[in-house]
């Protein structure tokens, strides 16, 4: 009887660390972790994405968590250093990551209320006698950042395309660090021309009046923001994530309640091939 009971208990003990197992490899699974490119504070960003955060956890039956770094240099560290499973970054950060890192996968393809790709533009003011691209030549020229895509990098291409060596047939100003900045400045004459992305000019309005100002040049249509997988995450959790992203089609009602919040209408499917030409721009800008 003794024998008995204690083989009952053994085996009551043996169930009962299997259980404890299960449960720790079931939690340890159940965590993926995104990383966001701060381009926002925390709080705001919080705001935006936890919602997909949320969907992507119910879809995928495994914990989303958000990472927000304090800057740019800290999101691009933890992606390199595997510190998270997936990143959601703007395309130069992405190409310039996967540069480094092979192992990145373009999961899906944020879609914003102008579509799936974007472009920039180039300004002048409509009394500056500037009537092209190659009128360019020998003026003073302001954008936004280094690593602007639309407001430095697409630019740089249409430039170089247009026969101009964007190292000596202009002048770079100082960069403006604001898309508002660039507008203000072409239209007080600080600088003869500048670069801005696309959607931001009617923005503008309220700035400067845009009755003096005109478009010299259109950039070509560069892919949206992607959300990626890094080395740290598993095959597995990778078609989860991707397949739960294909089910927000952009402007579903699905897509408005996940993603809406983050002013993203929903998700397309994306090939890291289609970052080929913005790598050919970010080379020419000297960004990659």
């Amino acid at each position: 009887m003794i024998n008995t009971e204690r083989s009952l208990k053994w085996a009551l003990v043996a169930l009962l660390m299997v259980g404890m197992m299960v449960l720790s490899g079931t939690a340890g699974a159940a965590d993926l972790k995104l990383g966001l490119l701060p381009r926002l504070n925390a709080t705001e960003m919080t705001e935006m994405f936890s919602p997909l955060a949320d969907y992507l956890s119910k879809e995928t039956g495994e914990k989303v968590s958000l990472v927000i770094p304090k800057d740019f240099d800290a999101f691009k560290t933890l992606i390199a250093s595997g510190q998270v499973d997936m990143g959601f970054a703007n395309p130069l950060v992405y190409v310039q990551l996967k540069k480094n890192d092979v192992s990145l996968e373009a999961l899906g393809l944020a879609s914003e209320k102008s579509g799936t790709k974007f472009r920039g533009i180039i300004i002048a003011r409509k009394d500056s006698g500037i009537e092209k691209v190659q009128d360019l030549k020998g003026k003073k020229l302001i954008f936004v950042e280094q690593d602007s895509a639309a407001g430095h990098i697409f630019q740089m291409l249409t430039l170089s395309k247009a026969g101009l060596d964007v190292k000596k047939d202009f002048t770079k100003l100082p960069f403006a660090k604001k898309h508002t900045n660039v507008a203000m400045a072409v239209f007080n004459k600080a600088a003869d021309a500048g670069g801005i992305r696309e959607d931001d000019l009617e923005k503008m309005k309220e700035v400067v009046d845009l009755a003096q100002i005109k478009v010299i040049a259109y950039t070509d249509y560069y892919p949206n923001w992607p959300l990626f997988s890094t080395k740290k995450m598993s095959k597995t959790s990778a078609e989860k994530v991707k397949a739960a992203l294909m089910k927000l089609k952009p402007n579903s009602p699905e897509a408005q309640k996940a993603a809406g919040p983050a002013k993203i209408t929903g998700f397309a499917p994306v090939a890291d091939k289609d970052y080929d030409l913005l790598r050919q721009a970010a080379r020419v800008a000297g960004a990659l």
